[in-house]
């Protein structure tokens, strides 16, 4: 491993020898780098990290959100179109690299000690998952989510937050077709570009997230706008349809008084 470690070291060091500058004591200069990006499968090793931190003490930390490999897949895509020739240079000026998730995200189990990822580690942004879970009890009034991030084999889980959500009440008819079963629901959690987390809840007995869940679905299927689902619209059907009742209703009246008033 060593020999590895050597010749990783003397590559690093040609490397920082040609893209930054140094002071009159040797150390690194604030304004030569703002920050140091880890591409590679090697950028994991934490032998080589620790070199880099050492050669770029000004920079706070390194940044790992790209894919490791990724970045090299689509490095050498963008090279080889470059000397093809074949690809207009427009089209490959528009290539990026998307950012991805340095680490697995998920939620923390009651042990303390494990947990189920929901966020794939190397996903890119914005990511989207989401996992089943049984609740202990179906009466029970709500969920406690512990989002937990894992950075490492050896390294203990470490804390996002916690999202608390209300869970709807059963109806007795709900009660009675889940008797001797048990009550799920999924958990979903979306990182964004700007790496904002987003956690939600779903419950299939809660008629307001299914409405939800039925808007999400057409429009994703349909690309357009999203629209009502056919409860909604009967929902919102109701006081129409008792309105334009009442109007004729009065009319009614004014007519059946008007044919039966005796003129003075």
């Amino acid at each position: 491993m060593k020999p590895l470690i050597d010749r990783v070291q003397n590559l690093i060091r040609k490397v920082v020898a040609r893209v930054v500058m140094k002071d009159d004591d040797g150390r690194t200069t604030k304004t030569t780098m703002d920050e140091v990006v880890l591409v590679g499968g090697a950028t994991r090793v934490p032998a080589v990290q620790t070199m880099l931190r050492k050669e770029f003490p000004s920079i706070p930390d390194l940044c790992s959100s790209l894919s490791a490999e990724g970045a090299v897949a689509q490095g050498a895509a963008i090279q080889a179109a470059i000397k093809s020739g074949l690809v207009p240079l427009s089209e490959l000026k528009s290539a990026m690299m998307l950012d991805a998730l340095p680490h697995a995200i998920g939620v923390l189990l009651p042990d303390g000690k494990t947990y189920v990822p929901i966020l794939e580690k190397d996903a890119q942004l914005p990511a989207m998952g989401y996992a089943t879970f049984t609740l202990a009890d179906i009466h029970q009034s709500g969920v406690t989510v512990v989002a937990v991030e894992d950075v490492g084999v050896n390294s203990p889980l470490e804390r996002i937050g916690e999202f608390n959500f209300l869970l709807r009440r059963l109806a007795k008819d709900q009660v009675l077709q889940m008797k001797g079963a048990t009550r799920t629901v999924d958990i979903g959690m979306t990182m964004a570009t700007s790496g904002e987390l987003t956690v939600s809840i779903f419950d299939e007995n809660d008629p307001e997230h299914l409405r939800k869940k039925q808007k999400f679905q057409r429009h994703k299927n349909g690309g357009g706008e999203i629209g009502y689902d056919e409860k909604e619209i009967e929902d919102d059907g109701v006081p129409v349809l008792l309105i334009v009742g009442c109007v004729v209703l009065f009319f009614v009246y004014i007519g059946v008084k008007l044919a039966f008033h005796d003129p003075e």
